[in-house]
C-alpha cells in the first residue's frame, strides 16, 4: 500500500511530532488542499499554471 507522510495542522501534538500518515485512499477522499514548495512542481504542471 502506499502512504503520504503529511504535516497536519494541530502541530506536534501526535506521537509522529506534528505528521501523520494517509493511506491513498483515504488521502484521495479527505484532502481538500495541499501545499508544496514551487520548487517541488515540474515545469510542465508550472507551465500550465502561469508560473
Amino acid at each position: 500500500k502506499k502512504y503520504f507522510y503529511v504535516k497536519n495542522s494541530w502541530g506536534a501534538v501526535s506521537p509522529y511530532q506534528g505528521y501523520v500518515y494517509m493511506s491513498e485512499p483515504y488521502f484521495r477522499l479527505k484532502t481538500v488542499s495541499i501545499m508544496v514548495h514551487k520548487n517541488a512542481v515540474p515545469d510542465r504542471v508550472k507551465k500550465g499554471i502561469g508560473d
